[in-house]
């Protein structure tokens, strides 16, 4: 999958259920650095229509946040925005949600999540 290429300055990464906009986990150093290359090497996928994102990420770098991505695993579609991101990819990627990797996201975000 697509990232920024401020995806190498991210120091730490907050894991947010939507809905209620709880935040479920603080990933620092390495957990943030293996996170970010899970998402990476998430394959593309055709976008379908839904867009009902269930789980965000928050980049930080030292100097503030980055960029964020909001996961809809139903239509396969992250949508990527924030500071550090160009305009031209402030849109809706597609990804493959059941790909061995993103099912690996997912239950990384399941595990953080206290409900």
């Amino acid at each position: 999958m697509f990232l920024p290429d401020a995806s190498e300055r991210a120091e730490l990464v907050e894991v947010v259920r939507l809905g209620d906009d709880q935040l479920v986990a603080i990933w620092e150093g390495d957990s943030a650095r293996s996170a970010l290359a899970l998402i990476a090497g998430v394959p593309h996928e055709e976008l379908k229509r839904c867009f009902v994102p269930g789980w965000m990420i928050r980049a930080h770098g030292d100097a503030g946040p980055l960029f964020e991505i909001e996961f809809c695993f139903r239509c396969d579609g992250a949508l990527l925005r924030g500071p550090a991101v160009p305009e031209a990819q402030r849109t809706i990627h597609g990804f493959d949600a059941q790909s061995a990797q993103a099912q690996e996201l997912l239950a990384r975000f399941r595990s953080e999540d206290p409900a």
